[in-house]
């Protein structure tokens, strides 16, 4: 029985088969494992971090359409648009390609790029039809993840090769962000903004002159406001200077070196500059040393104000910096002291002797104290006729009383005379001129008022009442006279047969006598005749000379 089984028992060599063929059915997870990864790491190599920009307005922005670009290339999308808690801004959430990640630090900026209108055009126009989109301007600084966005684009970009240059002004005019700069007429920067000082009210303008313009702003540069027209009034007549069309329209600075004045080296960006207010004034600022006088004229100074020029020999050497009215209650007495600031470098002293050139202020007091010994005098002079400004002349005058210089504080007054003959002739025909205004404002007065107008048109009515009167006269005064005509006619012919009558025979003196006063008669009936026809009126009015009688 155990053979049996043994027989139908399986061989001892035969073991158990494992089947070590890989399966197909798993490729399809292994693959979707693959792309799952690949997509994974696609999307952590495209896609950056995560950002947020604060504006004031979500105009033109959409969130999964507004795009992120730099120089027309995509580096981001908007995912959200949010207002802020107190709805004062609004906050944009936007994702980054991995390749701005480099570029996102704190000096990177953002702006909304849209049509925008200046005077240099329109700008941005194709975003009419593709949309606004944020524009990112790199820049140097620490990682960051959270911007505020600027409101309008800059007016240089941040790696633009150039430097930038601070201007203090006392006014601006027409000046403002992005005002052109121009070097002989030729733009080369604009005007990034400027700041208003809460202390002494004076502006300090930022500006950018691009490279390699950069390098013609020397030390001994100047710049001055260029905006709009100059009229420069000179022996040729007037001239008009302008920039150009767009300094008349949008403003402009300009800048160079004076003639006469030394370049210097190339200035550096830290250096602090003046903006002038004209070309004139930036040329004058050559002569930086000025030297103050006190003048005290002996009458009124008409048309003087401050800024009013102070010459010599005809040439501009200062002007004046202060006038005012002082009044001294002892005395009862009021003065008007006129301080001026003379540019001493504009006149040279010739054999001065020796002189410390270290004190410059004390070597030009004593250099005026020799002019005013010679006759330097100071005296009102008219400037301009149209305008009845005047200025101050310092002339030698001949055979002029001595006098010197008068030492006292705050500064050296130099002695002064009247205005000379032409000025005085000219101020007494502007005196007639404003009396004769006045007397022509009153008579217009007087000839426009009611009552003379009623007048007028009372006397306008007699003269027609007049004229009718005359023509009826006139009408009834001709039969008369036609009549005392004939009178006359036949009194002489009557006359004449009497004469002739008494001529042929004898007449007593009585007939004689009637006779002659019947020509008498006769007479005075035609000059009465003759009379009436020139004068008529008189028929009316009488013979002039009855009334007095």
């Amino acid at each position: 029985m155990v053979e049996e089984q043994n027989a139908y028992a399986p061989p001892q060599h035969s073991a158990l088969v494992v089947h070590n063929r890989f399966s197909i059915i798993w490729i399809i997870p292994i693959v979707a494992a693959l792309v799952a990864g690949w997509l994974g790491w696609r999307s952590y190599a495209v896609h950056g971090p995560a950002i947020t920009i604060t504006f004031e307005s979500a105009e033109g922005l959409e969130a999964g359409k507004t795009k992120i670009k730099h120089k027309d290339t995509d580096l981001g999308i908007v995912e959200r648009v949010e207002p802020t808690p107190d709805l004062s801004h609004v906050i944009v959430t936007a994702r980054m390609s991995r390749l701005a990640e480099p570029h996102l630090t704190t000096g990177t900026r953002f702006w909304v790029v849209r049509p925008r209108l200046s005077a240099e055009g329109i700008s941005d126009v194709g975003t009419l039809i593709s949309g606004a989109y944020i524009e990112l301007d790199p820049s140097k600084g620490d990682a960051a993840r959270s911007f505020t966005g600027e409101e309008s684009p800059p007016i240089v970009a941040a790696n633009e090769p150039g430097e930038t240059y601070t201007l203090h002004a006392t006014q601006l005019g027409s000046i403002n962000q992005g005002t052109p700069v121009y070097f002989r007429g030729i733009k080369v920067g604009q005007v990034l903004g400027y700041e208003l000082s809460d202390t002494d009210g004076s502006a300090t303008v930022h500006l950018f002159v691009h490279a390699p313009h950069n390098k013609l702003v020397r030390t001994g540069t100047r710049f001055w406001n260029a905006s709009g027209i100059t009229a420069v009034v000179g022996s040729e007549g007037m001239k008009l200077q302008i920039e150009s069309i767009q300094s008349l329209l949008a403003g402009g600075v300009a800048f160079g070196v004076p003639q006469n004045a030394e370049a210097g080296g190339i200035a550096d960006p830290k250096t602090l500059f003046t903006l002038y207010p004209d070309a004139t004034a930036a040329h004058d600022a050559v002569y930086t040393r000025k030297i103050h006088f006190l003048l005290h004229f002996p009458g009124p100074v008409p048309g003087l104000a401050i800024g009013s020029e102070v010459r010599m020999q005809g040439l501009k050497i200062g002007q004046v910096s202060d006038v005012h009215i002082e009044y001294d209650n002892d005395t009862g007495l009021i003065a008007v002291p006129i301080t001026i600031e003379v540019e001493a470098d504009r006149v040279t002293l010739l054999h001065g002797g020796d002189q410390d050139p270290a004190d410059f202020e004390a070597n030009v007091y004593e250099g005026f104290r020799k002019l005013i010994s010679h006759g330097l005098r100071a005296r009102l002079g008219s400037g301009n006729l149209l305008t009845g400004q005047n200025v101050i002349n310092l002339d030698f005058v001949a055979d002029t009383q001595a006098a010197a210089m008068i030492e006292g504080k705050p500064y050296p007054e130099i002695p002064t005379l009247e205005a000379d003959d032409f000025d005085s002739v000219i101020h007494s025909a502007k005196t007639v001129l404003s009396s004769l205004q006045i007397t022509v404002s009153a008579l217009n007065k007087a000839v426009t008022s009611p009552q003379m107008q009623q007048s007028m048109h009372s006397l306008n009515e007699s003269l027609a009442n007049l004229d009718r009167i005359t023509q009826d006269a006139s009408t009834r005064v001709g039969p008369l006279l036609q009549s005392l005509q004939s009178v006359a006619t036949s009194a002489d012919e009557a006359l004449k047969q009497t004469n002739s009558a008494l001529a042929g025979g004898a007449g007593g003196g009585d007939l004689a006598g009637t006779l002659h006063e019947l020509k008498n008669a006769a007479r005075s009936v035609r000059v009465l005749t003759d009379y009436l026809e020139s004068h008529p009126e008189a028929l009316l009015r009488g013979k002039p000379g009855n009334a007095a009688q």
